[in-house]
């Protein structure tokens, strides 16, 4: 079934479908490996990977056998078992770590579990190859010790490819080297030759082996090697590599570091049906080109260009299309740059993607898209931790990847695609789907086939190019059973929420049979999705013991393919809703509390039905959830005789019991109950407080404030009660309108109280509040300070006594006190009177100030307040005429006494006879003048002469005019 989320997939196949399978695991770098099923996943943390101690910097080689299973893996120096242990005999080969393609593994023809073990070492070691037998060592594997370094020529380059010859079992195995180089001699000169060699078997016999001689080329006269471009000195360096389709080779020249580094990147013919090769040599690059890889449909090529060895710098990766022969250069597309990036191989892998080495990071990068024009790079596509990559991957044959179409979407009942390589140069193409099921096509296109049974099946094309040649091609390909989702059984939708806790634990596991049908279990997956994008991603799978929520949700369930390689796994997706029941349960229900009524028997009609929603609310205000009220606990647990809810019910006594039924209306099963007190409350006794009266205060009108409050402890001693004050007794006994406190009373007043219990049951009471009258209080006159010879010019002194007889107004002064404030919060608080003789500190600048009077009746305590201004007259000052600064204690100074006590801004200047100033003092630092002079020529010489000198006083006030006299000095 088709994903609602349409994607785009594309799946490589091949002819040997097995084949496929031995390309699974990939072991390289430093301890690195994944596994391809079909997608690479990581695998490096596997124990044997780190155990085997593989570190090496280059080339590597691995096998898996037909199933995907990890047999053995190499450096071409030494071979490791699956368990990564070395196989007996499986050290000194003659590979190397550092070599580019240090080793090829291929199978054995027609030898069942032998494997050959092709090697190629650094600089001037040449191909050799080495037998291994699985049966041996337990299944283990061995190096067979007769059939080990069997050297093919004495040096090559350290490049090896491989492929399978066409219309058999047999493989080609193929090196760089010098043209006259044998098994017995390395030869000299530059790399020049291409050789290869066959590794045969005889059917029916189970017999393989390796023809010691290359296969003879004969566009050269039959000789061993075929004559290509000399590759520069260095040039070992880089990749061999042969087309998926086995009709191109592309020989890559690194030679960096050497004198004349690059060489490039070199395209040849090979003719997989006898191994002859052919061509010119296309020249791609010439720049130092290392990792060389081939599309799966060999429609493109892939090569690096990388500037380092190992370490930063950069590294370019390039794409050609070869479809049209005449324009590859042309095609180049240098469609990604990598800084800081060393080179590294190229390998294409089981899911058509392309991977690349690099060098000491945790990280494989990915060529995707890599059948298309617009390929990009991915470098950090696969998680390779705590493995680190090197410069090298392993490498296989290359026919084990070929696809001669690529195929999306192959789910049974689905549209399968199918579009042939170098698809522009396609003229017509005839097909036979392997169904009964053909189609021939005119132009190039896309063409579709849907099948209606899944299956493994032969698809065969006959292609007519635009050059007007035509080929036959034939790939299997398996079309895979879609999913179906059969119906859940709907009495298992409905859930209870057994402990109140607001969801049920639903193991989902529960409807896998039923959403499985007659499905074979083993190849679908189920999976549980909480919406329908979920479910069609395979993204946020639900857990087996899902928590689900009280109501209804929709979950979605997907079955998929579990053996198909398709990403959306041949998948149907639908869902159904799971719904959970509130098991309603109820507990500490508020007491239905009513008061008694005057008749005072205990017995009251309760309205159950306004009484619901407090029932509710304890039960946590469940949804769907009916209920029902019983007279006792078994008709409440079988749903019996409910009382009728339509008429008050009577209760039997103070304290009656009643039952509640709480009903699932979506579940019969989903019940609970609880119990309802029913109590009946006796009305409270109250004490009424003694009738009150209060003064008038300020102003007077004849009322007065009273603390309400104060009361309430008399009227409800336990504290138990609410009181409240009222103006009527329709109030009291309504609760409503509730006085203040403290509450203003007017004249003679009848307050009503009420006290309430905390079940809302209340009595009434009252008492009387009379106002006093506050006494008549006369309004004194302003007051003078005293100036006589007994007043300190320091301090104003008042005699307040003199404002009495106006205070009294004409009142008995028997029956009333006097005293006087200077604030009328002390005058109306009564506290911090002042004395008679009051008597307040001389402040500069300072004129007038309030006092406070308070009349107080000594026999109702009721008083009355007025006030009156004190008013602050400066005393006269007397100059004196003469002083004598000698020293005796006795007017030795120029002493003005009230001058620095009545004035703050005064200045005073003493002059001479010449006018000329003397001595000069001020308020701020006022210093009586002792006959030296502190200013002119003569400051501090000592004491003036004696005579008359004269002297200014400057207030500094508008309001005060200046003082000008004489003073006379004598000793």
């Amino acid at each position: 079934m088709k994903k609602l989320l349409l994607l785009t997939i594309i799946l490589i196949f091949s002819l040997q479908v097995n084949a496929q399978e031995e390309s699974s695991w990939w072991v390289f770098g430093d301890g690195a490996a994944v596994e391809f099923t079909p997608n690479p996943q990581n695998r490096s943390s596997l124990p044997f990977v780190a155990a085997s101690g593989l570190d090496t910097d280059e080339g590597v080689g691995a096998i898996s056998d037909e199933q995907g299973n990890l047999l053995f893996f190499t450096d071409g120096s030494t071979v490791w078992n699956r368990n990564g242990n070395i196989m007996p005999n499986g050290t000194g080969l003659f590979g190397n770590f550092s070599s580019t393609q240090s080793a090829i593994v291929v199978k054995a023809p027609e030898t069942p579990d032998v494997y050959f073990v092709f090697t190629v070492g650094d600089f001037s070691t040449g191909l050799a190859y080495s037998r291994i037998e699985m049966n041996l060592n337990g299944g283990l594997g061995d190096v067979v010790a007769g059939i080990k370094n069997i050297i093919l020529i004495d040096s090559s380059a350290e490049k090896v490819a491989a492929t399978i010859k066409t219309g058999s079992n047999n493989a080609y195995v193929m090196t760089f080297a010098e043209s006259n180089a044998t098994a017995a001699s390395p030869g000299s000169g530059d790399y020049n030759a291409l050789f290869t060699w066959e590794v045969r078997g005889i059917p029916g016999a189970g017999i393989s082996f390796v023809f010691p001689s290359p296969i003879p080329q004969s566009s050269n006269s039959n000789l061993g090697w075929f004559p290509v471009t000399n590759g520069s000195s260095g040039s070992e360096n880089g990749m061999l590599r042969i087309s998926p389709d086995g009709t191109k080779i592309a020989i890559a020249n690194h030679n960096f570091g050497t004198a004349s580094p690059g060489n490039g990147c070199y395209l040849y013919e090979f003719n997989p049906a006898n191994g002859q090769f052919g061509g010119n040599g296309l020249q791609l690059d010439t720049g130092t080109v290392y990792g060389v890889e081939f599309s799966a449909s060999s429609q493109y090529l892939y090569h690096d260009i990388s500037t380092a060895y190992s370490g930063p710098a950069r590294k370019d990766l390039v794409q050609y299309d070869l479809c049209d022969p005449a324009n590859i250069i042309s095609s180049k597309n240098t469609f990604s740059t990598v800084n800081n990036e060393s080179r590294g191989t190229l390998q294409l892998g089981r899911d058509g993607n392309i991977y690349v080495a690099r060098f000491d990071q945790p990280w494989l990068g990915r060529i995707e898209n890599s059948e298309t024009a617009t390929p990009t790079y991915n470098a950090t596509a696969v998680d390779i931790s705590p493995g680190l990559g090197k410069q090298g991957l392993p490498v296989f044959i290359q026919s084990n990847f070929q696809s001669f179409f690529t195929v999306s979407d192959q789910c049974q009942g689905d549209a399968t695609d199918f579009q042939l390589a170098c698809l522009p140069q396609v003229a017509a193409s005839m097909w036979d789907f392997g169904d009964g099921n053909t189609l021939s096509v005119t132009g190039p296109g896309v063409v579709q086939n849907t099948y209606a049974t899944a299956g493994t099946y032969t698809v065969s094309v006959t292609v007519t190019n635009v050059s007007g040649d035509v080929r036959d091609f034939t790939q299997d390909i398996t079309i895979y059973e879609n999913g179906i989702v059969d119906p859940i059984d709907t009495t298992l939708l409905d859930y209870c929420d057994d402990d109140n806790s607001g969801s049920e634990i639903i193991d989902l596991t529960q409807f896998t049979a039923d959403v499985l049908g007659t499905q074979d279990a083993a190849t679908f997956d189920i999976s549980y999705h909480p919406t329908m994008t979920d479910a069609e991603m395979d993204t946020n799978p639900l857990p087996d013991n899902y928590d689900v929520s009280v109501g209804t949700i929709q979950v979605w369930v997907r079955i998929s393919n579990n053996i198909s390689p398709v990403d959306d796994g041949c998948s149907a997706v639908a869902s159904f809703d799971l719904t959970v029941s509130t098991t309603p349960s109820v507990s500490n229900i508020p007491d239905f509390e009513l008061c008694d009524d005057a008749s005072e028997d205990g017995i009251e009609d309760f309205d159950l039905a306004d009484y619901l929603p407090v029932i509710e609310n304890a039960a946590g205000n469940p949804t769907d959830v009916a209920y029902t009220i019983h007279t006792t606990q078994m008709d409440a647990d079988t749903g019996m005789n409910p009382i009728d809810l339509t008429v008050p019910y009577t209760s039997t006594s103070a304290n009656d019991v009643v039952y509640i039924r709480l009903q699932n209306v979506n579940d019969a099963d989903c019940f609970g109950t609880g119990i309802l007190n029913l109590t009946v409350f006796a009305r409270p006794a109250i004490t009424a407080p003694a009738d009150i009266e209060v003064c008038d205060d300020a102003p007077l009108d004849g009322s007065g404030d009273f603390d309400l409050d104060g009361l309430i402890t008399t009227i409800n001693p336990t504290g138990m009660n609410n009181v409240t004050f009222h103006n009527s007794l329709n109030d009291a006994d309504s609760g409503v309108g509730a006085l203040p406190s403290p509450y203003t009373v007017s004249g003679n007043e009848e307050i009503f109280v009420r006290s309430e219990t905390p079940a809302g049951c209340y009595n009434t009471t009252s008492f009387m509040i009379t106002v006093l009258a506050a006494p008549s209080i006369g309004n004194a006159p302003d007051l003078t300070n005293i100036c006589d010879d007994s007043v300190d010019l320091n301090q104003n002194l008042f005699d307040l006594s003199v404002q009495d007889a106006i205070i009294l107004n004409g009142n008995n002064p028997a029956d009333f006190t006097i005293t006087y404030y200077t604030t009328d919060a002390d005058a109306q608080a009564g506290v911090n009177s002042l004395p008679l003789s009051y008597i307040v500190p001389f402040q500069a600048g300072v004129t007038s100030d309030l006092l406070f009077a308070r009349l107080e009746d000594n026999t109702t305590g009721c008083f009355n307040t007025s006030q009156f201004t004190i008013i602050f007259e400066r005393c006269e000052i007397i100059f004196p005429e003469g002083f004598s600064p000698n020293n005796d204690g006795i007017n030795d100074t120029f002493s003005i006494p009230g001058l620095a006590e009545q004035y703050n801004n005064f200045n005073l200047k003493v002059f001479n006879r010449n006018g000329s100033v003397i001595y000069e003092t001020s308020a701020s630092n006022y210093q009586e003048f002792a006959g030296i002079p502190n200013t002119g020529l003569n400051a501090g010489d000592g004491l003036l002469p004696t005579g008359v000198y004269f002297y200014v006083i400057q207030y500094n006030d508008v309001d005060i005019e200046d003082t000008a006299s004489w003073v006379y000095i004598n000793y």
